[in-house]
């Protein structure tokens, strides 16, 4: 066999494997990694509890980003189970029910509402805005989400006693450019906890060293799409300086928990980045 054909071959043959690895690779990326979820783990020793008492269960979930479609709604339901069966003490979500800009690609309030009613914790569950949560209007999420026994917090504060004395201030935050540092929650004591749910992990402006202890945040998606060696990735924020990490991210003095969220936005895919839960344990 002539060497230009042997070579001809053997580059249709690596064009080939190519192909059928990039439609694999699709495959797995819009109809089985989406499907997903794990539950992460997340140990966090509070300071001004000094080890005092028993362990607290916390679960954050968020970038929910559901759609009309009938498959999203036993999506849905199969979160709300999962986090039940944690046995959450509290819950947290940190925005983005809806997805998208249009009424037709999301799910409504309504909808949604309806399928997170069984979410419940003895000290609470609450809930923040995310970007993608005007469509429909945040003024009906808000209405909707308080229906069903989810406490909406805008740039307002609860303070959470648990049953043996122990505190927590829990804040949450708009998201909106419109924010500053004047609508910000004021801490209340630096010996009771600070945690800040704020949907974009991008609240340094706002922060002033020891206004909060954790902010909690979501809408990264991980970047959804991640190649080996972070060849390549597709980030929520690309307007971030630097590249988030997780959990755990440290920017302008400020400790941030990002989870990559739920759902997914502008495509349909996840690769090397399934969806998650977080399972934040408070010692």
């Amino acid at each position: 066999m002539p060497f230009s054909l042997r070579i001809l071959r053997l580059f249709g043959s690596l064009l080939l494997g190519a192909c059928a690895l990039g439609v694999a690779g699709i495959t797995w990326a819009y109809l089985i990694e989406p499907n997903l979820l794990f539950v992460r783990e997340v140990d966090y020793r509070v300071p001004q509890w000094d080890g005092r008492g028993k362990l607290l269960k916390v679960v954050i979930a968020g970038d929910l980003h559901l759609t009309p479609a009938a498959f999203d709604e036993v999506r849905a339901l199969r979160y709300v189970q999962r986090i039940m069966q944690l046995k959450p003490d509290l819950i947290l979500l940190a925005g983005d029910y809806a997805r998208g800009s249009s009424t037709n690609a999301s799910i409504s309030p309504a909808a949604a509402a309806r399928l997170l009613h069984g979410l419940s914790a003895p000290y609470g569950v609450f809930a923040i805005q995310g970007n993608h949560d005007f469509t429909f209007g945040w003024n009906n999420w808000r209405r909707e989400l308080t229906r069903a026994g989810i406490t909406v917090l805008e740039n307002q504060s609860v303070l959470i006693t648990f049953k043996d004395g122990r505190q927590l201030q829990l804040s949450g935050m708009l998201d909106t450019s419109r924010n500053s540092k004047k609508r910000f929650p004021k801490r209340q004591s630096p010996d009771i906890p600070h945690f800040l749910l704020s949907h974009r992990p991008e609240a340094d402006r706002m922060l002033s060293h020891g206004d909060a202890d954790i902010v909690i945040s979501g809408h990264t998606h991980g970047g959804q799409i991640r190649l080996p060696f972070n060849f390549l990735w597709f980030e929520a924020s690309p307007e971030h300086a630097e590249a988030y990490s997780y959990p755990w991210h440290i920017s302008g003095g400020n400790t941030y928990l990002i989870t990559k969220g739920l759902g997914t936005s502008t495509l349909p895919l996840r690769f090397n980045c399934p969806p998650e839960i977080y399972l934040l344990e408070l010692h």
